[in-house]
């Protein structure tokens, strides 16, 4: 997303700075025991959660952030000689960082600048092998990335040694900006059907697909988009790659836009759409909305290339309303938990299943084993902590609405709470900060944005079950339901002494199976 001379984003990220560092989780963090307030001590606790550190509370112990500045849109995903490498935006250029297992980064240095022909925005990396472009003899990284000056262009850049130094492609752009104002975010990927390269890119209400068989010389092969799904905002960060329908065993197209900040759907947002494609065209089996995310801050998500046998991707929790207007000092933005994704058949449609990938595992502590545990008419203490994973199978056939209570606690003498719930009697999954203790936050432009806010989805358990898996994280909070979807993203802010767990209900419930684990960090 761009503006002004270079477009809309560039009026947000200070023309002329260098990307910072990276850091993952905290610089400081020290061990310590998550606990209940000494009001409810005999409920169970779980061990091993970071203790906050009192000069930056929010910042999150096992999601991406940036050390300083303005981490968004995740670009150039990809797995490479055994590493994977994850771009991001940062003031218009592309911050880098690799790791081993999704879950462990390391910073870089910045990959791509600001150049002569402006930012570098949104795009994505291919591993170019057998050197179609003659730029990486012996095979190497070639990023596709949208170039701003004299309006927004696709461009190249390359690298020959894991993504260490970048050279511009010496005559950029390689597919010139044609008088329109939208038209960027490149996604490239080879389609071995066609022997082709493909390029998805955004070109305003609609996306287009190019083809190349050398990443320099691109043709339009068609377009997708006019009247199919959401037109709330501007489309951008299109994705598109293959899932096998786990029920039916067909494989199929997913195709994802994000959808810019709009009233329509109380700020940016993102959908899919499920179809087949045969390298110039996507045929979409219909044009129904679908949402990505049930909550309000999953966007610009993209998937990893080259990761044999899987689709991974990750997304910026944040929204256009308040991209870096939150009250986490001098850095703004965190991703998501890389995310497992596939397809399965339900209702009569298909449905894009996510789920957190098991490189996770690895952060876990000490499991407290929560089954057979009740509520009726109440609310009943879990435990606490703010950096846990709390995966529950409860049977809620007996209420109307149950919930679980996160990040609960009495602050200057207000009860502050966030919920995610499932009413059946509305038959909606819902998430809900109204009670987060933060009403408003800043906007792009100097104003405020409502941050009070609750989502809901349509949803009704099946047979009265219904699986909650819960990834806390300080500032944040992701939710699984299921088999992986609705799955439901919120930034939390808040106080960082509000570190209760519970189980609520209107009527009666039980967790069936459960265990609330606090997660180490993993920086």
């Amino acid at each position: 997303m761009i503006s002004g001379k270079y477009g809309r984003r560039a009026l947000l990220f200070g023309i002329g700075t260098t990307a910072g560092a990276l850091a993952l989780g905290s610089r400081i963090w020290n061990d310590a025991t998550a606990s209940l307030p000494s009001s409810t001590s005999s409920a169970p606790t779980a061990s091993g959660s970071p203790s906050p550190a009192p000069d930056d509370p929010f910042r999150p112990v096992y999601h991406y952030t940036p050390a300083s500045g303005n981490l968004a849109d995740p670009n150039g995903l990809i797995l490479h000689q055994g590493e994977y490498h994850l771009f991001h935006q940062q003031d218009g250029t592309w911050a880098h960082a690799v790791s081993p297992d999704m879950v462990h980064w390391r910073a870089l240095d910045t990959a791509l600048g600001h150049d002569a022909l402006g930012l570098a925005m949104s795009g994505s990396c291919v591993v170019d092998g057998a050197d179609t472009s003659g730029l990486v003899p012996g095979g190497g990284m070639v990023a596709v990335y949208t170039s701003t000056e004299g309006g927004e262009a696709q461009s190249l850049a390359y690298s020959t040694d894991r993504g260490r130094t970048w050279e511009r492609f010496a005559h950029n752009p390689v597919i010139a900006n044609d008088g329109r104002t939208d038209f960027r975010d490149p996604k490239v990927f080879w389609h071995e059907p066609s022997r082709a390269w493909v390029m998805v890119v955004c070109a305003g209400d609609h996306v287009e697909f190019h083809r190349s068989t050398d990443l320099l010389g691109w043709e339009r092969a068609g377009d997708f988009g006019q009247g199919a799904g959401s037109h709330a905002a501007v489309w951008e960060c299109p994705d598109l790659f293959p899932l096998t329908d786990a029920v039916t065993g067909e494989t199929r197209w997913i195709l994802t836009v994000s959808i810019g900040a709009n009233g329509e759907t109380g700020g940016s947002s993102a959908q899919y759409f499920v179809g087949d494609f045969d390298g110039s065209a996507f045929f979409p089996e219909d044009t129904a909305i679908r949402f990505t995310d049930a909550g309000q801050d999953f966007y610009a998500a993209q998937s990893f290339e080259h990761v044999e046998g899987r689709r991974v991707w990750l997304g910026w929790m944040s929204n256009w309303n308040y991209p870096y207007g939150l009250p986490t000092g001098d850095w703004h933005g965190e991703m998501s938990v890389p995310r497992e994704l596939s397809l399965t058949s339900r209702d009569g449609g298909r449905v894009l299943l996510q789920n957190p990938v098991p490189e996770l595992d690895a952060l876990r502590g000490r499991a407290i084993d929560l089954s057979g545990t009740g509520v009726t008419d109440s609310t009943t203490d879990l435990g606490s902590g703010r950096v846990v994973d709390l995966d529950l199978v409860l049977d809620i056939s007996g209420a109307e609405d149950v919930w679980l209570t996160l990040a609960a606690g009495r602050v200057d003498g207000r009860d502050q709470e966030v919920r995610v719930g499932v009413s059946s009697a509305a038959g909606v999954l819902y998430l809900d900060r109204t009670a987060g203790g933060v009403r408003t936050v800043q906007t792009e432009d100097g104003g405020t944005a409502d941050f009070a806010l609750r989502r809901e989805t349509a949803y009704r358990p099946a047979g009265g079950r219904v699986h909650l898996h819960v990834l806390l994280d300080r500032s944040s909070l992701e939710v699984f339901v299921d088999d992986g979807a609705p799955a439901g993203t919120f930034l939390v802010l808040n106080d960082p002494d509000a570190q209760g767990i519970g189980l609520g209900a209107r009527g009666s419930a039980t967790i069936l199976s459960g265990t609330l684990t606090p997660l180490v960090s993993a920086w």
